[in-house]
């Protein structure tokens, strides 16, 4: 079954420091209000509406997740309810350092499907990384698993933030040896190119100028499907790009506008790649950058840079193609009746 995903933001201010996370270049921060939350629930029901009617199958989530910790809204749990109500199936990412007995309560009782925490070191480590005590979030994190019962599903989220997988293992099985039993692992993302990567200063990189000449050979277009994942919503009420928006820069729409025509202005941002995919570690043309380097190092899990090139390339085209038709529908009809799904 398909997922679709609107990550309602509930802020996108957080009480960790990680290193991986460009806090500092977050242009404003502050807290969802009410009336942009209950009119960002107007616009899921569209959304899923939208979707459901093209593929009775598709499920449409929301997510409380964005940029910050959604525990630090003091209504978080009333807004999973919420959301609950509307018939949606919630999930939240969080930290769990603010995850006590009673938020655990609040979550649990307001119906919350699924919590995602990213953990991923332990002890001194942790407190370095994240500057948060590493004691209270295990337990935090122990604690809601056992009061949760299986109402809840909990996934520990894993981020290779050292490169080193074998680190990553190490980390699994702590948490396994703990009870737990999903997990998820994520290589570092530059979140647009607000975090600085080394490796990720594709500007410089000779590898970009070739796997431009390589989309271009195929008679292709090179766009990133990330953003025709999921809807953004910020706490602000605007609808942004993708997640990896984290400087707040490229502006779909808003909850507030009369009509929800998202996937179109959405084509424009990733089709000319600014402001943000240019820079981001998620644009294709910069991931075949990537894998061309990866080749060239004689990396054991590197892909096939002449297949992701052929991928890409007849992608583009049918996801151009998709958008635009969606949109010509929702133009000649009101409503929009076809989504656009990443094939």
């Amino acid at each position: 079954m398909a997922t679709y995903t609107i990550d309602i933001e509930l802020t996108n201010r957080c009480n960790a420091d990680c290193y991986f996370c460009p806090r500092d270049a977050t242009p404003h921060q502050g807290l969802m209000t009410d009336e942009v939350f209950e009119q960002a629930l107007v616009r899921a029901a569209q959304i899923r509406d939208r979707n459901t009617a093209a593929d009775p199958t598709m499920e449409t989530i929301i997510s409380f997740c964005g940029l910050g910790e959604p525990l630090l809204h003091k209504r978080a749990a009333e807004y999973v309810q919420r959301a609950g109500d509307e018939g949606f199936t919630t999930a939240m990412s969080s930290n769990a350092s603010l995850l006590d007995e009673k938020r655990a309560t609040a979550l649990l009782e307001a119906g919350l499907g699924c919590i995602y925490i990213n953990v991923g070191e332990r002890d001194q480590g942790y407190v370095d990384i994240y500057k948060l005590p590493f004691e209270k979030t295990r337990d935090n994190i122990v604690r809601f698993a056992e009061m949760a019962g299986g109402r809840c599903g909990l996934v520990i989220v894993l981020v290779d933030h050292r490169r080193d997988r074998a680190h990553v293992a190490d980390m699994e099985q702590y948490w396994r040896d703990l009870g737990m039993t999903s997990f998820a692992t994520f290589d570092i993302m530059n979140r647009g190119g607000a975090l600085f990567v080394d490796h990720m200063q594709y500007d410089t990189r000779p590898e970009l100028a070739t796997a431009q000449r390589m989309i271009a050979a195929r008679h292709g277009e090179a766009l990133c499907s990330v953003p025709f994942f999921s809807t953004f919503v910020g706490y602000d009420g605007n609808i942004y790009l993708c997640c990896s928006d984290w400087k707040k820069e490229a502006v779909v729409a808003s909850v507030f506008d009369d009509a929800a025509v998202y996937d179109l202005p959405k084509l424009g941002f990733v089709a000319g790649r600014e402001p943000v995919c240019r820079t981001c570690n998620l644009d294709p043309l910069n991931a075949l950058a990537d894998e061309l380097r990866a080749t060239a190092d004689g990396l054991a899990d590197a892909r096939d840079p002449e297949q992701m090139a052929d991928e890409f390339a007849t992608f583009g085209p049918r996801l151009r193609q998709g958008v635009e038709q969606s949109d010509a529908l929702l133009a000649a009809n009101g409503r929009r009746l076809i989504p656009v799904r990443p094939a």
